[in-house]
């Protein structure tokens, strides 16, 4: 216990090893639908499900587990749904890569990520950002885990660009809304950990209402073949140079802002940051999502990123990396019981995110609204990420407008260079996208 605590500064965070483990289980909790719902999404590449699904453990497994050994931060890793999307859906329909290509281009994202988390860019990137956008970080991010934990559980639908009330004669959003009230009371009581207690209880009280399903078997055999080992950088060259060059600086510039938008915004809510808003091990932890990226790619998925969901294990009370390692030892578990992660339901989600993304919206008070080349970057950074359904996207809408905004008011002395640099990565990746 003692080396434990040593290794991880327990006691130094306030933390105990009971708080730490039970914030690990309810991150590894909120995580666990992952494993179905990355493999549903590239067997649309045409990847084999079964292998995927085993790929999605692994670089889930490894990412957290280094990333808490070397950062000591309490964010477990996995594939990005949104990455996993891009990648079905831009890389392979679109732009008509097989998906051997898009994991190749998966590949060269990463080794090029791990270059710029060990560039000086990386952190006068992170040091440019004015501290009001670092709690607007955390406001949209917040916001951004409410919204996808509200469609998830069918509280609210998003088709065709429409976001509408869902349907309340549903079992399974009646038996969300049940789930949340239940969570806040628990929550509100103190009791300790009420988000894993009220996600047990919601799944419990789905089985009799047909909502959480039984898997058929309990244990299932891992599936990873050499098959998942070829990613086709000649067939690259055939895309032309400026699909190419898109599809690159898209994954690079996504996965950075979506990994730091996560880090900072769930950390200033955790208190983890320091006085001037900087994430102390923030470097390791970019390492490893580029590190794990490139495993994943060898492995057969999609970008490693930060989850947004390791802000329900802190919520709990996780404040070092041994939480990311707890998460990462369970989903090699799960590895023989890959069935049971059916049994997390969207219902069961939704209170978790909701009282997470509701106490992440503390922040805001922090900023300056009188001012309008604080507020209005700020503020579409905040709507930016839920309504966009991209953290990346609400990152570009807050620093291009702050960037127009300062130039306009005649005070572009004032912002940092590595802003400007920043605003015309984010212009010169919406032109390209724009060509294709």
């Amino acid at each position: 216990m003692k080396q434990l605590d040593r290794f991880f500064c327990l006691s130094q965070r306030g933390t105990t090893l009971g708080r730490e483990i039970r914030g690990g289980c309810t991150t590894f909790c909120s995580m666990a639908y992952l494993v179905l719902v990355i493999p549903g999404l590239l067997s649309g590449a045409g990847m084999d499900f079964g292998e995927v699904m085993t790929a999605t453990c692994l670089a889930a497994a490894a990412g957290s587990i280094v990333s808490g050994l070397t950062s000591n931060l309490p964010f477990a890793l996995a594939p990005g749904l949104g990455f996993t999307t891009l990648f079905t859906y831009t890389l392979c329909q679109q732009y008509g890569c097989t998906w051997q290509q898009a994991l190749a281009l998966v590949l060269l994202s990463g080794v090029l990520f791990l270059l710029l988390a060990l560039s000086p860019l990386r952190g006068r990137l992170s040091d440019a950002l004015p501290m009001p956008f670092k709690f607007a970080l955390s406001a949209g991010v917040g916001l951004f885990l409410t919204l996808s934990g509200l469609i998830n559980a069918g509280l609210i639908t998003a088709d065709n660009n429409l976001v509408d009330m869902g349907s309340l004669a549903a079992p399974g959003t009646l038996l969300a809304l049940l789930g949340i009230f239940l969570t806040a009371v628990l929550v509100m009581k103190k009791v300790p950990g009420a988000l894993m207690l009220g996600m047990a209880v919601t799944i419990a009280l789905g089985i009799p209402l047909g909502v959480t399903a039984l898997p058929e078997t309990l244990t299932a055999a891992p599936t990873l073949s050499l098959t998942a080992l070829k990613p086709d950088f000649a067939g690259l060259l055939a895309l032309g140079p400026i699909p190419l060059i898109s599809a690159l600086l898209s994954l690079l510039v996504s996965q950075h802002f979506d990994a730091l938008g996560t880090l900072l915004g769930v950390a200033g809510d955790a208190k983890l940051t320091d006085t001037t808003g900087d994430l102390p091990g923030q470097r390791e932890a970019m390492l490893c999502c580029g590190a794990a990226t490139c495993a994943g790619a060898l492995l057969g998925v999609s970008n490693v990123t930060v989850t947004g969901e390791s802000a329900t294990g802190i919520r709990e009370g996780a404040r070092t990396g041994l939480s990311a390692v707890v998460t990462g030892l369970l989903f090699l578990c799960l590895l023989p019981f890959m069935p049971l992660a059916g049994v997390v339901t969207g219902a069961a989600l939704a209170a978790p995110l909701v009282m997470v993304g509701m106490s992440m919206m503390s922040g805001i008070t922090q900023i300056t609204w009188k001012h309008v080349e604080i507020s209005l970057p700020s503020f579409l950074m905040i709507v930016g990420m839920p309504f966009t359904f991209s953290i990346t996207t609400g990152v570009m809408l807050g620093v291009v407008s702050y960037v127009v905004v300062m130039v306009c008011r005649k005070r572009a002395h004032l912002v940092d260079p590595a802003l400007y640099l920043l605003a015309a990565v984010f212009i010169l990746n919406a032109a390209l996208g724009a060509l294709l």
